[in-house]
């Protein structure tokens, strides 16, 4: 999901400070969410030849929009 080690960072200090930032949630094949969510929860999984996997739970924190794809 990270792209970056900055993408992480940033990721789990939303998760720390309890921030409700705006994401977008592209769903394919959907739609598209739009709003503030806060990040739930954070796993990381495995790491193989320096590869790891990441997972990231968000939870609605306010109007949410919704876009058909």
């Amino acid at each position: 999901m990270f792209k970056d080690a900055g993408t992480d960072e940033r990721a789990r200090q939303l998760f720390f400070d309890g921030e409700t930032p705006a994401f977008q949630v592209i769903i394919p094949d959907f739609g598209i969410v739009e709003g503030p969510f806060q990040v739930t929860g954070i796993e990381y999984a495995g790491s193989h030849n320096g590869e790891a996997t990441y997972e990231m739970s968000l939870a609605s924190a306010g109007a949410l929009t919704f876009t058909a794809l």
